[in-house]
């Protein structure tokens, strides 16, 4: 018998017992069958890897979870997905190409010549470990549910055009079309995002009268048939993943991936120090950078989306007057930032579009390090004595602080006395809400990459990361222009545009792109950088 055939039947076993242990106990009595012990054993070998994550999912229902990147991060690599991004080598880093569609799942992903009708091939022969066919009734069951559930799917689906369930048509057993009432640039990225596929077969087996999609059930109970399925669960503990041999992309190359739940970054650095674990996600830069020169340790680095940025309240004094918003950005010490926050390792913004987001332009924030400047712009505008503000950070975030400690040296130079107010999380929301925060310092990644869906989140009325309350009507004018738009050279005129007036209206203070750095045993190669922080495990190996 072969490895391959071992492992087959190693899975169909696996399936077998966990739908026997749960049609008896229900829940997650499959975890004993697995024998899993309550503490988990951090295991070394050549087919096993052992990543400490820093905290457990909120639950299993991707339907329903939101906001949760360890959990997001998980079942990216354990449900399904249809399609995904290529992979492209920036400066000596691979990241993931968000302008190649690479089909997973599906067979083929094509749209008819206004872009309005996409249809997706299914393969043919893909199997859950259930033993259930993949078929197209799982994924218009799967997207039907998901416009039931009317939360993560259904709320970016409306981005493309799709709002109902009836706009999603089987064709045949392996044929499905999505039917957008407008066409979209974005629609391939979009569906990257949601085109996760349950085992419909199975989980309408625990649907009841009240609970006819079986949310309960799903949220308890790990998914399967990914790139990697669930072999082992103890909350709060260990998940334990093992490669799907059935992946049609071939059979990832490590076979078992031990993810222990270590909340204390410093005990992930010591263990990942020890030599008990391969890799240790989630490290502060300060941990990262001490680790390059330990013995047997490597830092893998690659050019990383993350965007750290300082949004000014654009509708409170005095950062309503995009005077006083030219003269901040004229008084940041971008370099000092760089050298001082992350030791040299990170790339200079130049834009509110990130670098490497197609259409961007360095004339979106043509701004350097110039005290002079920014005192004369604040005399323009009336506070030749300056002013006084605070700068909000969250608790803990040390990056944050040794950001704003040089800001607010920086802004007393030229007048600005700005107080650091640091608050929770929760508090930090509530602030965000209520559009009292004047300036904070901020970071994220756009997890579609495009100038378009930038715009509609965090640079227009309404938009949920709009922490600069920005509202511009010939921004919000072109970025109407955008919708439905597929022309390469208009959309580029349009970005073009777009990048002028935020230049001149200065709504962030656009600091930096830190490169991404992760700490691993000496051994480990092959990441490649998400564009939606959610890693693939499939390209790791030994």
């Amino acid at each position: 018998m072969t490895k391959q055939t071992e492992q087959k039947d190693t899975s169909a076993q696996f399936a077998l017992n966990r739908r026997q242990a749960l049609q008896l106990g229900g829940g997650l009595g499959f975890v004993a069958t697995m024998g899993l012990g309550a503490k988990p054993v951090f295991a070394q070998g050549e087919d096993t890897l052992t990543i400490a994550i820093a905290g457990d999912l909120g639950g299993w229902d991707q339907d329903y979870l939101a906001f949760d990147l360890i959990g997001l991060a998980v079942m990216k690599n354990t449900y399904p997905y249809m399609l995904d991004y290529g992979v492209r080598d920036v400066a000596g880093g691979r990241i993931q190409d968000t302008e190649t569609v690479v089909p997973t799942f599906a067979e083929s992903w094509e749209s008819n010549e206004d872009g309005t009708v996409w249809t997706l091939g299914i393969r043919q022969g893909m199997r859950f470990p259930s033993g259930n066919e993949l078929t197209a009734a799982d994924v218009k069951w799967s997207k039907d549910r998901a416009f039931a559930a009317q939360a993560n799917v259904a709320g970016i689906y409306r981005i493309i055009g799709l709002t109902e369930a009836d706009q999603v048509e089987v064709v045949d057993d392996y044929t499905v079309r999505f039917h957008q009432s407008q066409p979209s640039a974005m629609t391939s990225q979009i569906q990257i995002i949601s085109l996760y596929v349950f085992d419909s077969q199975l989980v309408q087996e625990h649907a009841t009268t009240d609970d006819p999609w079986a949310t309960d059930w799903v949220n308890r109970n790990p998914p399967l048939g990914g790139a990697y399925n669930v072999v082992g669960y103890e909350p709060g503990q260990e998940i334990v993943l093992e490669a799907n041999p059935d992946f049609p992309l071939g059979e990832p190359p490590v076979h078992r991936v031990r993810l222990p739940i270590i909340p204390a970054a410093a005990n992930r650095r010591l263990l990942l120090q020890n030599g008990d674990i391969d890799i240790a996600l989630g490290l502060p830069r300060r941990d990262i950078d001490d680790l390059r020169s330990e013995p047997g340790i490597t830092v893998i680095s690659a050019p990383s989306n993350e965007f750290v940025f300082v949004p000014m309240s654009t509708v409170t004094p005095p950062f309503d007057n995009p005077l006083v918003r030219q003269a901040m950005a004229y008084a940041v010490p971008y370099e000092q930032i760089i050298a001082s926050v992350y030791n040299g390792d990170a790339r200079r913004s130049t834009s509110p579009v990130p670098l490497d987001m197609p259409g961007h332009s360095d004339a979106g924030y043509p701004y350097a390090h110039d005290p002079d400047q920014a005192r004369a712009l604040l005399e323009q505008a009336g506070l030749a004595d300056g002013f006084d503000t605070s700068i909000v950070i969250v608790t803990d975030n040390v990056e944050q602080e040794r950001i704003a400690i040089l800001l607010q040296n920086a802004l007393g130079e030229v007048g600005v006395r700005a107080e650091i107010e640091t608050v929770d999380p929760a508090t930090l929301q509530q602030r965000r809400r209520d559009r009292t925060i004047p300036l904070q310092v901020a970071s994220g990644q756009m997890w579609v990459n495009d100038v378009e869906y930038l715009l509609s989140v965090a640079l227009t009325e309404g938009g949920f990361l709009n922490y600069a309350n920005y509202d511009n009507a010939e921004v919000n004018e072109l970025f109407g222009e955008l919708n439905g738009l597929l022309d390469p050279a208009a959309r580029q005129e349009i970005f073009m545009r777009v990048q002028e007036i935020l230049a001149e209206d200065v709504p962030w203070l656009v600091l930096c792109q830190p490169n991404f750095g992760l700490p691993v045993s000496g051994s480990i190669s092959g990441w490649v950088q998400p564009v939606d922080g959610l890693f693939r495990l499939r390209y790791l190996e030994r």
